[in-house]
């Protein structure tokens, strides 16, 4: 027979054992995204869309009315998509390196 204080208890163990294992299993998964993103950029530059994307990117930002600038560990921790400003740095890379090759 199970009480409701049982069920509390058991609850309270099960948060504090999977608490950091959830925390750690969320940093990866947000590395991941992040990953993902710039791999998608990357390719959109290996087709030859980077001036584009740039300027869908920018267009973005000023629509949406987000701040660009965030600290660089807290996004990385706790934002899916690298902040508009590190994604336009890194095309722009993408785009140098392409033009030198």
């Amino acid at each position: 027979r199970c009480r409701a204080a049982d069920l509390i208890a058991l609850s309270v163990i099960f948060d504090h054992i999977f608490g950091p294992v959830n925390s750690v299993i969320k940093t990866a998964m947000t590395y991941l995204t992040r990953c993902n993103e710039f791999q998608a950029d990357r390719y959109a530059v290996g087709l030859g869309l980077g001036a584009k994307l740039q300027t869908s990117l920018s267009k973005l930002l000023t629509d949406n009315l987000s701040f660009p600038v965030a600290d660089r560990l807290y996004s990385m921790f706790n934002y899916s998509h690298p902040p508009i400003l590190e994604r336009l740095a890194a095309i722009r890379s993408e785009m140098d390196k392409k033009k030198t090759e």
